[in-house]
């Protein structure tokens, strides 16, 4: 968690949307996100992909788009997660997880099956979350 929130803590383009009125990072705002975030990662490796998940992940995607602040009770300048930001995520947080894999698996097939299930599991909660910026085009 510490490396990919530390990540996304230290891009300026990243960080802005968790900016307070004053347009400095919003320590408390930040902190909630991270709960959840923390949450999803523990939801990717332990729950059903059923339709429970599949609406808390369309909850999600409208927390980054016509809900964001709002969850929160924040009143940041930043009215939405871009698109792009989301997506770009897809990279550091399938790539980096690697090496915490490799500390309680050596046998390096596993370990692609492993890094492999993450990147699948990443890119189709992205993929859901993605389907408010859509509109209608979904």
């Amino acid at each position: 968690m510490d490396v990919w929130y530390d990540f996304i803590g230290s891009t300026p383009h990243l960080v802005r949307v968790f900016a307070g009125p004053d347009g400095e990072p919003d320590g408390d705002y930040l902190a909630r996100v991270r709960g959840r975030f923390e949450r999803w990662v523990i939801d990717l490796c332990t729950r059903e992909f059923d339709a429970q998940w599949l609406a808390y992940q369309e909850e999600i995607g409208l927390r980054h788009t016509t809900k964001k602040n709002e969850t929160d009770g924040v009143s940041s300048p930043a009215s939405h997660v871009p698109m792009s930001d989301m997506l770009a995520l897809i990279v550091p947080v399938t790539l980096s997880v690697r090496g915490f894999l490799a500390e309680e698996e050596s046998d390096p097939a596993e370990l692609d099956l492993m890094q492999t299930a993450w990147f699948k599991a990443v890119t189709v909660t992205l993929v859901l979350w993605s389907r408010p910026y859509a509109g209608d085009l979904w």
